[in-house]
């Protein structure tokens, strides 16, 4: 099969890896042929005078002209954005034949952008589950397609020393919940943040435990790939709606916390239990294995496709 793929991605200047890298990789692995068109302009080269990476329609207009000249005519194409990007050019009327798909990143707090793009794709795909009721209460085809952790990045890393109890890469969150609990742990809670690719990895590994505090009560990466480097993960108690504690069991799979105070002291608690924090630790991996890589993510994908070919052709 052949997919086109539009992401913002500044790979030929450094970038490491993203998500959408992590999905691309993924589909070649199967066979497919995938071409990245890229959202960010000129390949995500920084402005001269801003110093910054910046959209333009740049990349599916390549994608369109290749078309035209037959240099490359894709069976499906992929968006993925958090938000930011939209075009009129992209849409089912200017590729006919073609399965569209939008990812909807960082929903719901970015519902708003991606909506407007749901009536020219074929398919939604979105992690929020409220936000997929609402695409298809509204007549648009939307696919629960949660966070996952790229396999090839996250996991267990017996080569990595571990320095601290617990680790995230969330930096200040909570409203002051994450310098209350630095402060009530010390040392033995490492947040630091800014980290790409492998090196992501390899921080998460640097704890027993991995920590996330959501910024809209929505699930979050940090949650999966913690899990998928074989750590115990804490996380704050989300609403039911968001389907996270149906995933993932309170002190089976994960650890849930209600505010600084809980935190601090599950992490001590688990610190000073190992055999319990493991047991737990296995239970999230091995679940996120099963159910929440790349590998079920790109499953989708292509029942996805498949799907939507097949009502081209009726």
């Amino acid at each position: 099969m052949k997919i086109a793929m539009l992401y913002a991605s500044w790979e030929k200047f450094g970038e490491p890896w993203s998500t959408p890298q992590g999905i691309k990789n993924e589909l070649e692995s199967r066979g497919h042929e995938v071409r990245h068109y890229n959202l960010y302009h000129d390949d995500g080269q920084r402005h001269p005078v801003h110093n910054a990476h910046h959209y333009s329609n740049q990349g599916i207009n390549m994608l369109l002209d290749d078309m035209r000249r037959h240099i490359f005519v894709p069976d499906a194409i992929l968006c993925m954005d958090y938000g930011p990007w939209d075009a009129l050019q992209f849409d089912k009327q200017f590729f006919p034949g073609v399965v569209l798909l939008t990812e909807a990143g960082d929903e719901p707090q970015s519902h708003r952008q991606h909506f407007a793009k749901a009536p020219r794709v074929h398919v939604v795909l979105s992690p929020d589950r409220q936000c997929v009721e609402r695409y298809n209460s509204l007549g648009f085809n939307a696919v629960y397609w949660t966070h996952h952790a790229d396999s090839r990045i996250f996991y267990p890393r017996p080569d990595v020393k571990v320095e601290f109890d617990c680790v995230t890469t969330c930096g200040p969150r909570g409203g002051g919940l994450t310098e209350e609990i630095q402060k009530t742990l010390g040392d033995s809670f490492n947040n630091d943040r800014y980290f790409y690719g492998d090196d992501h990895g390899v921080r998460l590994n640097m704890g027993n435990m991995v920590f996330q505090c959501s910024q809209h009560k929505e699930v979050t990466r940090r949650i999966f790939e913690g899990m998928a480097c074989g750590k115990l993960v804490l996380t704050d108690r989300l609403p039911e709606e968001t389907g996270l504690s149906e995933m993932f069991v309170d002190g089976e799979d994960i650890v849930y916390y209600d505010n600084a105070v809980d935190a601090a002291a599950k992490i001590r608690y688990y610190a000073a239990n190992p055999e319990e924090m493991q047991r737990i630790a296995k239970n999230g991996y091995d679940k996120v294995m099963a159910e929440h890589t790349q590998v079920q993510r790109c499953d989708v994908i292509e029942a996805c496709i498949e799907a939507a070919k097949e009502t081209m052709t009726v």
